[in-house]
Protein backbone atom coordinates (compact mmCIF):
# COMPACT_ATOMS: atom_id res chain seq x y z
CA UNK A 1 0.00 0.00 0.00
CA UNK A 2 2.83 2.38 1.34
CA UNK A 3 4.34 1.85 -2.68
CA UNK A 4 1.42 2.71 -3.90
CA UNK A 5 1.25 5.86 -2.36
CA UNK A 6 4.49 6.82 -3.44
CA UNK A 7 4.10 5.64 -6.79
CA UNK A 8 0.99 8.50 -6.47
CA UNK A 9 3.04 10.82 -5.49
CA UNK A 10 6.01 10.47 -8.17
CA UNK A 11 3.58 10.33 -10.63
CA UNK A 12 2.06 13.86 -9.30
CA UNK A 13 5.62 15.50 -8.90
CA UNK A 14 6.34 14.24 -12.65
CA UNK A 15 3.26 15.51 -14.03
CA UNK A 16 2.44 12.03 -15.40
CA UNK A 17 -0.98 11.13 -17.38
CA UNK A 18 -2.89 7.84 -16.30
CA UNK A 19 -1.16 5.98 -19.37
CA UNK A 20 2.42 7.17 -19.01
CA UNK A 21 2.15 6.35 -15.12
CA UNK A 22 1.00 3.33 -15.72
CA UNK A 23 3.78 2.68 -17.91
CA UNK A 24 6.37 4.00 -15.85
CA UNK A 25 4.91 2.29 -12.33
CA UNK A 26 5.05 -1.16 -14.07
CA UNK A 27 8.93 -0.19 -14.78
CA UNK A 28 9.54 1.41 -11.24
CA UNK A 29 8.04 -1.71 -9.69
CA UNK A 30 10.06 -4.13 -12.32
CA UNK A 31 13.40 -2.50 -11.58
CA UNK A 32 12.73 -1.73 -7.35
CA UNK A 33 11.95 -5.62 -7.18
CA UNK A 34 14.59 -7.17 -9.37
CA UNK A 35 17.14 -4.89 -8.63
CA UNK A 36 17.56 -1.75 -6.50
CA UNK A 37 15.55 -3.14 -3.49
CA UNK A 38 18.00 -5.74 -3.22
CA UNK A 39 20.91 -2.88 -2.19
CA UNK A 40 21.80 -3.71 1.26
CA UNK A 41 24.31 -1.03 1.84
CA UNK A 42 21.62 1.59 2.38
CA UNK A 43 19.52 3.01 4.88
CA UNK A 44 17.63 -0.15 6.59
CA UNK A 45 14.28 -0.22 5.65
CA UNK A 46 14.73 2.19 3.07
CA UNK A 47 13.52 1.36 -0.86
CA UNK A 48 14.11 2.62 -4.68
CA UNK A 49 10.56 3.69 -5.12
CA UNK A 50 10.64 6.00 -1.57
CA UNK A 51 14.62 7.63 -2.12
CA UNK A 52 13.34 8.55 -6.27
CA UNK A 53 10.62 10.22 -4.91
CA UNK A 54 12.50 12.16 -2.26
CA UNK A 55 15.70 12.51 -4.28
CA UNK A 56 13.05 14.11 -7.53
CA UNK A 57 11.66 16.50 -4.99
CA UNK A 58 15.21 18.53 -4.81
CA UNK A 59 14.71 19.95 -8.41
CA UNK A 60 12.35 22.11 -10.31
CA UNK A 61 9.24 21.04 -11.95
CA UNK A 62 11.13 22.08 -15.10
CA UNK A 63 14.27 19.74 -14.05
CA UNK A 64 12.26 17.00 -12.59
CA UNK A 65 12.13 15.05 -16.32
CA UNK A 66 16.04 15.16 -17.38
CA UNK A 67 16.52 13.71 -13.51
CA UNK A 68 13.75 10.86 -13.90
CA UNK A 69 15.00 10.31 -17.53
CA UNK A 70 18.90 9.76 -16.10
CA UNK A 71 17.69 7.58 -13.63
CA UNK A 72 15.34 5.59 -16.17
CA UNK A 73 17.92 5.42 -18.96
CA UNK A 74 21.77 6.31 -17.38
CA UNK A 75 22.09 4.94 -14.38
CA UNK A 76 23.96 1.50 -14.25
CA UNK A 77 22.92 -0.64 -10.75
CA UNK A 78 25.08 -3.27 -9.79
CA UNK A 79 22.78 -5.95 -7.20
CA UNK A 80 24.94 -7.87 -4.78
CA UNK A 81 24.90 -11.00 -6.93
CA UNK A 82 26.25 -9.10 -9.79
CA UNK A 83 28.53 -7.09 -7.55
CA UNK A 84 29.83 -10.73 -6.29
CA UNK A 85 30.48 -12.10 -9.54
CA UNK A 86 32.51 -9.29 -11.03
CA UNK A 87 34.73 -9.28 -7.83
CA UNK A 88 35.13 -12.91 -8.43
CA UNK A 89 35.65 -12.28 -12.66
CA UNK A 90 38.76 -9.62 -11.16
CA UNK A 91 41.40 -12.08 -10.36
CA UNK A 92 41.04 -14.34 -13.74
CA UNK A 93 40.33 -11.58 -15.93
CA UNK A 94 42.48 -9.00 -14.91
CA UNK A 95 44.94 -9.99 -12.61
CA UNK A 96 46.49 -13.80 -13.79
CA UNK A 97 46.47 -12.26 -17.32
CA UNK A 98 48.77 -9.49 -16.22
CA UNK A 99 51.33 -11.46 -14.64
CA UNK A 100 51.31 -14.26 -16.81
CA UNK A 101 52.18 -11.69 -19.29
CA UNK A 102 54.72 -10.10 -17.11
CA UNK A 103 56.05 -13.49 -16.51
CA UNK A 104 57.06 -14.58 -19.70
CA UNK A 105 57.98 -11.66 -20.85
CA UNK A 106 60.83 -11.89 -18.25
CA UNK A 107 61.19 -15.28 -19.10
CA UNK A 108 61.41 -14.46 -22.79
CA UNK A 109 59.09 -17.19 -23.18
CA UNK A 110 54.97 -17.17 -25.02
CA UNK A 111 52.20 -16.31 -22.58
CA UNK A 112 50.85 -19.83 -23.16
CA UNK A 113 54.50 -21.62 -21.91
CA UNK A 114 54.19 -19.87 -18.37
CA UNK A 115 52.18 -22.65 -16.48
CA UNK A 116 54.79 -25.58 -18.24
CA UNK A 117 58.19 -23.80 -17.73
CA UNK A 118 59.27 -24.40 -14.23
CA UNK A 119 61.02 -20.99 -13.39
CA UNK A 120 58.23 -19.01 -15.47
CA UNK A 121 55.56 -20.67 -13.22
CA UNK A 122 57.64 -19.65 -10.12
CA UNK A 123 58.07 -16.45 -11.11
CA UNK A 124 54.14 -15.95 -11.81
CA UNK A 125 53.72 -16.89 -7.98
CA UNK A 126 56.60 -14.57 -7.29
CA UNK A 127 54.72 -11.86 -9.04
CA UNK A 128 51.22 -12.72 -7.00
CA UNK A 129 53.02 -12.27 -3.48
CA UNK A 130 54.44 -9.26 -4.37
CA UNK A 131 50.89 -7.88 -5.35
CA UNK A 132 48.99 -5.38 -3.05
CA UNK A 133 45.37 -5.19 -3.67
CA UNK A 134 43.73 -2.23 -2.20
CA UNK A 135 40.41 -1.41 -0.96
CA UNK A 136 39.50 1.98 -2.68
CA UNK A 137 36.08 2.26 -1.30
CA UNK A 138 34.03 0.31 1.06
CA UNK A 139 31.82 -0.70 -1.64
CA UNK A 140 35.20 -2.35 -3.19
CA UNK A 141 34.55 -5.67 -1.53
CA UNK A 142 37.61 -6.65 -0.77
CA UNK A 143 36.41 -9.34 2.01
CA UNK A 144 34.52 -10.85 -0.91
CA UNK A 145 37.46 -11.27 -3.18
CA UNK A 146 39.71 -12.27 -0.18
CA UNK A 147 37.83 -15.08 0.34
CA UNK A 148 37.34 -16.07 -3.52
CA UNK A 149 41.41 -16.30 -3.37
CA UNK A 150 42.09 -17.65 -0.41
CA UNK A 151 44.87 -20.00 -1.37
CA UNK A 152 46.59 -17.61 -4.01
CA UNK A 153 46.73 -14.47 -1.53
CA UNK A 154 47.42 -13.43 1.74
CA UNK A 155 45.17 -11.48 3.96
CA UNK A 156 48.70 -9.47 4.18
CA UNK A 157 47.94 -8.45 0.84
CA UNK A 158 45.01 -6.82 0.45
CA UNK A 159 44.57 -3.78 2.23
CA UNK A 160 41.23 -2.44 3.55
CA UNK A 161 41.99 1.92 3.74
CA UNK A 162 43.82 3.54 1.20
CA UNK A 163 46.00 5.73 4.25
CA UNK A 164 47.82 3.06 5.53
CA UNK A 165 50.37 3.67 8.83
CA UNK A 166 54.35 3.68 8.28
CA UNK A 167 53.92 0.71 11.08
CA UNK A 168 51.47 -1.23 8.70
CA UNK A 169 53.26 -0.84 5.78
CA UNK A 170 56.30 -2.03 7.85
CA UNK A 171 54.57 -4.96 9.22
CA UNK A 172 53.69 -5.88 5.61
CA UNK A 173 57.00 -5.82 4.18
CA UNK A 174 59.00 -7.95 6.86
CA UNK A 175 55.70 -10.42 5.91
CA UNK A 176 56.24 -10.33 2.44
CA UNK A 177 60.56 -10.30 3.19
CA UNK A 178 59.80 -13.59 5.26
CA UNK A 179 57.58 -15.33 2.78
CA UNK A 180 60.18 -14.55 -0.09
CA UNK A 181 62.91 -16.05 2.04
CA UNK A 182 61.07 -19.05 2.61
CA UNK A 183 59.92 -19.56 -0.93
CA UNK A 184 63.54 -19.36 -1.85
CA UNK A 185 64.64 -22.20 0.97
Amino acid sequence: MKREFVLGKIGALMGWGPEIAQQEFAWLRLMSRMKYDDYHDFLAGMRFIESLAAWLQQFPEDKRAVAYSFIRRRLVFLSLREMRHLVGLFYHDTVEPRLMEEAARLCGIPRYRVWTDPDASQLYWRLLRKSLFVELSDGARADVFRRLNEGRISNEQVVTAPRINKQKWDDMLDDLRKHLVLCQS
